[in-house]
């Protein structure tokens, strides 16, 4: 017979429980019992501590749960479709956004709430792209609209630009729980769709924002402190999409790292001045 959780080992385990359960994973049927007392920082209680496993600390997960994991990915093969025919096939945007909604080559869409496309002008000179959707995106099903994308407005806002000359979308498509950055593989199922994207939009100009943006758009190892403020030439290096010449294209910094340190806000406001003066030629 084994023995129960100590009072400090339940205390363990809630812990996690509410850490795993913020940062979005999906967690399995827990008995009130454990559920009881109010949730405290993750690890503050677990210091030093070595919580003990038995069978009764974790409890059995239910099928629907189980269920809900193997379409996330975890234990099963992924869906066996062809994310870059889906998006070559597209000949439109609107039918580029009904083959993501019909896509589940990626499992974050199995824990977003929407498929995040795109906002602004379709037919605008510049085309921005973003990395990954967050929670108001998310929400709201388009990007760049919280405190980032307010922030990524009054940028362009400062050079004369609104959402009717800009069109503005991101690399990947579903949010990554708890805001996260997205996998590799995450990424790779979902360039198709940006390529495609890009290729259909024919835009002027190109602004990535980010590094995941620059460096997977451009196949660059560099990262954003190197790219960002440097003009160069984008081109789909992929048989599968028609050859159109290449585009110009801007790294930025993404809005969301210029809230975290304010201090790079001069060279952000330097890559604008160049963004605005390579427009005035167009």
């Amino acid at each position: 017979m084994t023995a129960p959780l100590s009072p400090d080992e339940t205390r363990i385990l809630k812990s996690l429980l509410s850490w795993w359960e913020e940062a979005g994973v999906e967690m399995p049927d827990i008995p009130a019992a454990v559920r009881s007392e109010p949730r405290m920082r993750p690890g503050r209680e677990a210091a030093g501590d070595v919580m003990r496993q038995t069978p009764s600390a974790a409890p059995a997960r239910p099928a629907a749960t189980a269920a809900r994991a193997r379409e996330a990915g975890f234990g099963a093969e992924p869906p066996e479709q062809d994310g870059r025919e889906m998006a070559g096939q597209a000949q439109s945007l609107d039918a580029l956004k009904a083959a993501l909604n019909a896509f589940e080559g990626c499992q974050l869409k199995t824990t977003a709430k929407t498929t995040v496309f795109a906002r602004g002008n379709p037919e605008a000179a510049i085309m921005v792209v973003g990395e990954a959707p967050g929670r108001e995106e998310d929400d709201q099903g388009q990007p760049f609209v919280g405190r980032s994308g307010q922030l990524l407005d009054r940028m362009f806002a400062a050079i004369g630009l609104d959402e009717s000359q800009l069109y503005i979308t991101n690399i990947v498509n579903w949010r990554p729980p708890g805001n996260r950055k997205p996998t590799d593989a995450e990424i790779a199922a979902c360039l198709p769709f940006a390529e495609r994207h890009i290729a259909l939009a024919k835009p002027k100009l190109l602004v990535f924002a980010g590094g995941i943006s620059a460096q997977t758009l451009l196949r660059a190892k560099s990262g954003i402190m190197s790219l960002r403020g440097r003009w160069t030439e984008y081109r789909v290096k992929d048989e599968a999409f028609e050859e159109s010449g290449s585009t110009p294209a801007l790294p930025i910094f993404h809005p969301a790292f210029l809230l975290r340190r304010p201090q790079e806000k001069r060279r952000a406001w330097a890559d604008m001045l160049s963004l605005q003066e390579r427009l005035e030629t167009l």
